[in-house]
């Protein structure tokens, strides 16, 4: 677990970094332009392009830190790897798991407390790309393939690492809104990786959750992107879409269960990393002991 806990840190580390580097240099000069009263700032475009730039940059330096450390093995050519059959016949499955679940998180009535955020960086170009784009990239890579894959690669039983993996995917989100819908559709996401062995399925199927939110935001009033399902539709038409969403959901995972190929002996030394952050730690180590010996 400390090596979970590690990736996380590092997670918040590369955010905190291009936050303060970028984001908040930019508040306070706009701070400081009106005056110093800080409780008379709000956010704005400028604000929204700084943060979306935030964002991207430090998903690049997590992406790099996971490749680079070789907790993945991630380039061009693992998005080869699962066939088109395999991503097609997924995407039924995750777009009716987003849809239920969904619709399940609507009736929690659970607070948005990032709502103003991503409604203002849906309308820029930086917080599209941020969240539709590097988004996916960096947290199937990271919560998938090299947190989930540690752990089973460890020989945790499957299960376990995907409720674990999910659990922290959820978590990390720190938003109650979203918490919930991001353990769920984590299960799902974890369960494709686990078949495949790859992190596309999850990279897409996040593309297509993040876009079609990113879509709502920047095209819906906060009013209407607040009504529910059930006050649009009606209850007869809601009830008929949370019915009809699981059954997809549940036969298509039961389909792919399957005809999908045998999941991956992830505890065979061909699913190993060849090294790690923590190898190479462990090596400067030896070699600073050994050095400070021949002294």
């Amino acid at each position: 677990m400390v090596r979970i806990c590690k990736l996380v840190i590092y997670y918040f580390l590369y955010q905190f970094l291009f936050t303060a580097l970028i984001a908040l240099p930019s508040t306070w000069i706009q701070i400081m332009n009106n005056g110093g009263d800080v409780s008379s700032f709000t956010p704005g475009e400028t604000t929204y392009t700084t943060t979306g730039i935030a964002m991207i940059l430090s998903g690049i330096a997590m992406i790099w830190h996971l490749i680079h450390f070789k907790y993945v093995k991630f380039n061009l050519k693992s998005f080869g790897e699962v066939s088109g059959k395999t991503i097609g016949l997924s995407i039924p499955l995750i777009v009716a798991g987003m849809l239920f679940i969904n619709l399940c998180s609507e009736f929690l009535g659970l607070p948005d407390l990032m709502q103003d955020t991503f409604h203002g960086m849906s309308r820029n170009v930086f917080g599209i790309i941020s969240i539709a784009i590097m988004a996916p990239l960096v947290e199937e890579l990271l919560f998938r393939g090299a947190i989930q894959g540690y752990m089973l690669r460890k020989g945790m039983k499957p299960l376990n690492a995907i409720l674990i993996a999910s659990a922290i995917f959820g978590i990390v989100h720190m938003n109650p809104i979203q918490i919930p819908f991001a353990f769920a559709i984590g299960l799902i996401f974890g369960w494709l990786y686990y078949r495949t062995g790859s992190v596309v399925p999850g990279i897409i199927g996040h593309f297509i959750n993040n876009s079609i939110a990113c879509l709502q935001m920047a095209t819906l009033t906060e009013e209407e992107f607040n009504t529910k399902t059930i006050e649009w539709l009606g209850a007869g038409p809601t009830y008929a879409l949370f019915a009809i969403s699981f059954a997809v959901m549940i036969g298509m995972f039961l389909y792919l269960k399957k005809h999908l190929p045998a999941a991956p002996d992830y505890t065979s030394p061909s699913c190993h990393l060849e090294q790690s952050e923590d190898v190479l730690l462990s090596e400067i180590e030896n070699s600073v002991n050994i050095n400070e010996v021949n002294k």
